[in-house]
């Protein structure tokens, strides 16, 4: 049996689930309730598919693609509470414990992404070498892509591995170690003076 919506309210939900503008309530309120029903389950799937993608991918532009269509996912069911009675915990909440858990998930993804650095640069932490420049910057440059995204935490970490393979910080010049111009005296050496003596013309 469809809900008990008013004639307004419905015509209001017919609007957005069939992307409209009708004046006037154009299905019968069984079937609205049925693609009502269609469109959540949608896009509960699409979220759980990119809540997967969240918690495994190791790739940081795909990570925050995931994100993104997780938040529109919500938008779309948040505007449905108006229309639609949700289980426990509602789309509004399940959005702000996102919010609030999002600095986690992309600290997790830092991690497995430099996990999997070291791994495949077979670099033993252990020893405590410098990392080959070779090895990690592919890495950091894929990660300094989304910098704008990340947040003072996560960024303060990405800055710790950054650090760790070019010896400072994001946006600092390296320190250039002056040398010393060598003298005339090193570079000939006392006993080997040369005369400023043209051959004799022919």
């Amino acid at each position: 049996m469809a809900p008990a919506y008013d004639k307004k309210k419905q015509i209001e939900l017919q609007n957005i689930i069939f992307a409209t503008n009708e004046k006037k309530l154009m299905v019968s309120p069984e079937f609205l309730d049925e693609m009502t029903r269609l469109y959540i389950s949608k896009r509960m799937k699409a979220i759980n598919q990119n809540m997967e993608g969240v918690a495994a991918t190791k790739n940081p532009q795909l990570f925050f693609k995931y994100f993104d269509s997780i938040f529109d996912a919500l938008d779309e069911l948040i505007v449905l509470e108006k229309y639609h009675t949700f289980k426990e915990p509602v789309p509004t909440v399940v959005k702000k414990g996102l919010i609030a858990k999002k600095d986690r998930y992309i600290i997790a993804m830092l991690n497995r992404v430099w996990k999997d650095a070291n791994l495949k640069a077979k670099y033993d932490a252990r020893t405590e070498l410098p990392r080959r420049v070779e090895d990690f910057a592919p890495v950091l440059d894929e990660l300094l892509l989304c910098k704008d995204k990340f947040t003072p935490d996560s960024m303060e970490i990405l800055n710790k591995f950054y650090s760790s393979v070019y010896g400072h910080n994001i946006g600092e010049e390296p320190a250039i170690e002056e040398e010393e111009m060598p003298t005339d005296e090193l570079i000939l050496g006392e006993d080997e003076f040369v005369e400023e003596e043209f051959p004799a013309a022919e």
